[in-house]
């Protein structure tokens, strides 16, 4: 009698410690994938201005040539947009 309660108090235990393993586990795969979903808005949005920025780009060359200075107004653009991904980036970890 002692052994069968004992055995039965002992996979209580164990079924409630599994459960909260388990729920723990699915949680935190919940989490990450919430995450992964958040970085690949935050991607896809960084590289939709990159896209932008270089088709601009592509039609400031074809409309005005390819001299010296719009390679160089160029390069301050993507300079720019370099910088303001970074505190993009930085202001949405905190």
């Amino acid at each position: 009698m002692v052994v069968r309660r004992l055995s039965q108090s002992l996979i209580v235990a164990f079924l409630a410690v599994a459960f909260v393993a388990l729920a723990g586990v699915t949680g935190g795969s919940v989490a990450k994938a919430q995450g992964r979903f958040h970085d690949h808005n935050q991607n896809q949005h960084q590289r939709r201005e990159r896209e932008t920025l270089r088709r601009h780009q592509q039609r400031e060359r074809r409309l005005n040539g390819n001299s010296r200075e719009l390679r160089h107004h160029q390069q301050h653009e993507r300079e720019d947009l370099r910088r303001h991904q970074r505190f993009e980036s930085r202001r949405r970890r905190y």
